[in-house]
This record gives structure tokens, sequence and C-alpha cells, in this order.
């Protein structure tokens, strides 16, 4: 296999682009969350996922750990998504591979719309000028790494840990705030499309059991808006990539009935 795409995407932006570069250069898509401690032999190998303070997401981290690469010094690139400003995160997955004795040979920040429902209401105001910029990025990029082009060198500074510290320290497994709303119809989209399952269906009801990711899934994907973050979401818009739809989102997470059967691509 010459080209496979990892991703990791919670509102479809990161799918979107995804697929985008995955058509571009005639690439295989996989969700990270399904595929970890993958065997990989491909030659050109991409991570395609959201920023999350500056840094990777903890499932992008475990990913990178975990994966088992074969092939003798493949071309690894990345395009993370982001909402305005993405401080290091190209240089904290840079650091990542290096861990694995890999390191990241082109690297790209494709602006999308900002989402992160717990702490503002998601800008989509000009949202379909900033989708369609997003995609032109996903398409130069795409060239640009069919040609192997290298680019970098990527930095994870002080102040990015700092930032990314937030995340870690003030978010990572916290759930408390979550409550659900009498507006629950007990469907169970969120416990399909959390990447963490972090969510179970207590007499039809969610309950959250504290290893959470925050990646607003269940916030956005739920379709009576019945999942809050606190006292903050109750009014805010929900948002999802309009090229994506739910579905698409939950085959990307690594629920266990949808879970590969096989861990390894040769």
């Amino acid at each position: 296999m010459e080209s496979v795409i990892y991703y990791f995407s919670a509102t479809g932006n990161s799918l979107h682009i995804a697929r985008i570069m995955a058509e571009r250069m005639n690439g295989t898509l996989f969700p990270m969350a399904k595929y970890r401690g993958e065997v990989c032999n491909s030659r050109k190998i991409g991570l395609v996922f959201l920023t999350y303070f500056w840094g990777v997401p903890r499932t992008v981290a475990e990913f990178v750990s975990e994966i088992k690469v074969e092939a003798d010094n493949p071309y690894v690139f990345a395009a993370a998504t982001c909402g305005g400003l993405a401080g290091g995160v190209l240089g904290h997955t840079d650091a990542l591979l290096k861990k694995k004795g890999l390191h990241l040979d082109y690297g790209v920040m494709i602006p999308s719309v900002a989402n992160f429902i717990e702490e503002y209401n998601p800008k989509t105001r000009l949202g379909d000028r900033k989708l369609r910029k997003a995609d032109e990025m996903a398409e130069r990029a795409s060239s640009e790494i069919m040609a192997d082009r290298h680019n970098g060198p990527f930095g994870f500074h002080v102040w990015d840990r700092m930032f990314y510290r937030v995340y870690t320290d003030y978010k990572l497994d916290k759930d408390a705030g979550f409550h659900v709303d009498d507006t629950c119809v007990r469907c169970g989209i969120c416990q399909r499309i959390c990447p963490r399952q972090n969510i179970v269906l207590k007499n039809g009801k969610p309950e959250f059991l504290h290893r959470c990711e925050h990646c607003v899934a269940c916030i956005n994907g739920c379709p009576q808006h019945a999942i809050q973050w606190k006292h903050a979401t109750r009014k805010r818009v929900r948002y999802q990539n309009p090229g994506v739809s739910v579905s698409d989102i939950i085959d990307g997470m690594g629920n266990a009935e949808n879970s590969p059967k096989n861990n390894s691509l040769r």
C-alpha cells in the first residue's frame, strides 16, 4: 500500500480534509480510534486530526505511540485542522514521531470552523468561506506531498507546552460538567460517537465514566441538543461539517462493535 492516511475527527472537519487528501493522492483512509497498534508497511503515512490547545488529542498521541511501522524511512506527513491558531501542534507531532524512530517530513495547519462548544459558540459566521479555503489548502498540500516536498523544522516551544497543559491538567478525564436534558430520547448516538467509550446508557440515560477526551462529538452530534456542558452550551449552536454525517463520524470512532477484526494492513 503506497499511501495511507489515518484520521481522527469529532465534528467532521478533519475527516473532510482527510477525504480530500486521500482522493487526491489515491490513498486509503483509516480511523485512528479503530486502528491503534496498526502494523503499517506503507511508504507514505499521513496523519490528519484536529488541534487541542496547540497540541495533539490524546487519541492521536496514543495512536502514534502504538503504531508499528515496518517500512524503512517512510515519508510521514500531517495535516492539523484548527479553529484559528494551532501553536506548536506540528512540533508536538514531530516529537511524538521521533520517540518511534520516525520524523515529520511535511506538515500543514489548516484553519477551519472553530467549534469547541464548551468554551465558545461555534464560529459558523462565514463558515462556507472558511471551509472552501480549507479545501484549497488540502488540495495544495496534497500536491506538495505527492512531490515529496519537505518543510519544517517544527517546534513545540515552552509556551505551546504551557497552553497544552490546560488540556492535560484541566480537561482530560474530567467530565463532571456534562449533564443531559429531559429532551434526551435515548437514541444512543452519544454512546456510539464517543472515541473513548466514556458514555454508557444506564436505564436508557447517558452516564459519563471519567475518561473523557473533550472532543465534544457527543454535544455536537446529539440530534436533540440534549447533552450540555455545565450551563454554557444550552443556547449555543451545534456544529457539524456539512460534508460529513453523524454516521460517518461514528464509523471513525473506536467502539467495539465497529472495530476491525484484523489490526494489520499488508
